[in-house]
């Protein structure tokens, strides 16, 4: 897999599929992108026969619904394996599309065009496709890697800020969990971040997929290193399915899992409280802690027990170690978990 970063580069494409014999693509996006830029990215493909299938924005759009119509429309327009699909969008378009070219005839080949922040950082690098199902997140997917990956950075330009904030809760998370330069480097940046200087943006989006390259590298299928990436993922996802995936968008409940699990890791004397203190000044600005009620707290605990991490009936977490170092943990207390959600530290 190819991934190519920095701006203008759609002209790219074109010599990528020429060089692979391309007749047909099949572009799956959603309706603000459709709106956005799809006569962009059109008038660089003119020479090939293109479909598209447009869903709905949001993570409501990563089911079997959306996937059983993708496929009927792929059958209805005689889509066959010469064919290339195209995922040109966030994380949900992202995670269908590679979706759908995974099981589609056994497997087309499928290429990923980034356009959120999120997206650029996370979720196209990785081979990591799936959808949701029952409220459950990624819980049906696959291992599937795109041909190539064009992060073009000049599609962050219009992106929403809130979408901003998604991505910087995935690469603040790099740091924590890996280098805690880059973590210091970043949280110097975000103003900068949030005005999308492309400038500054540029080396932090390059060390961000090199950080997952790496450990992605070592741990293709997921056996290992590559589990701490789910860090704030436990709480995260469960905060998420909580609110039926309406209140907080995918990297906004990271920020708050991030900062619920620093708080177990400083409870379990796993860091230091002047640590801890330091993710949460920089973090708890972009998405404010919540104090959850005792209802909702009963309501999260069962859900992270479905987490598709877990082992032998206990809850997997990744939680701080020190700066930048992180590791994997099955024997958390619930207590713990409980006073992490219920928020009564909440006074810094």
């Amino acid at each position: 897999m190819e991934v190519i970063i920095g701006k203008d580069l759609l002209r790219e494409l074109d010599s990528y599929l020429k060089s692979n014999n391309v007749k047909k693509v099949y572009i799956i996006t959603d309706e603000n992108l459709n709106s956005l830029y799809m006569d962009y990215l059109l008038k660089h493909i003119k020479a090939y026969d293109v479909f598209t299938y447009i869903i709905k924005p949001g993570e409501g759009s990563k089911s079997i619904e959306t996937t059983l119509s993708i496929y009927d429309d792929l059958i209805g327009k005689n889509i066959d394996r010469g064919t290339i699909i195209m995922g040109f969008g966030g994380g949900v378009v992202g995670d269908i599309a590679g979706f759908v070219a995974s099981t589609y005839m056994r497997g087309l080949k499928y290429i990923q065009i980034p356009t959120s922040l999120l997206a650029q950082v996370d979720s196209s690098i990785g081979g990591k496709v799936g959808i949701d199902y029952r409220g459950l997140k990624n819980i049906i997917g696959s291992f599937y890697f795109p041909e190539i990956t064009l992060i073009q950075l000049d599609f962050l330009k219009t992106l929403p800020t809130r979408e901003i904030t998604c991505g910087l809760g995935e690469i603040l998370k790099y740091g924590l969990i890996y280098d805690y330069n880059f973590f210091q480097y970043v949280s110097s940046n975000i103003d900068k971040i949030y005005d999308r200087n492309l400038e500054v943006l540029l080396p932090i989006v390059k060390r961000s997929v090199a950080i997952k390259e790496e450990i992605v590298g070592k741990d293709r299928y997921d056996k290992g290193i590559r589990r701490i990436l789910n860090f704030g993922h436990t709480i995260g996802h469960s905060i998420e399915a909580l609110y039926d995936f309406g209140k907080y968008n995918h990297g906004e409940a990271v920020i708050l899992g991030i900062l619920y699990e620093s708080y177990i890791a400083k409870k379990k004397g796993l860091i230091e409280k002047a640590y801890f203190e330091e993710i949460y000044k920089v973090l708890n600005k972009l998405v404010p802690l919540i104090q959850f009620s005792q209802r909702e707290v009963e309501r999260l605990i069962p859900i992270m027990q479905k987490d598709k991490k877990n082992e032998d009936g206990k809850i997997a977490f990744v939680l701080p170690t020190g700066t930048g170092r992180v590791d994997l943990f099955y024997d958390v207390e619930e207590g713990i978990i409980m006073d992490s959600l219920k928020g009564e530290w909440i006074d810094y």
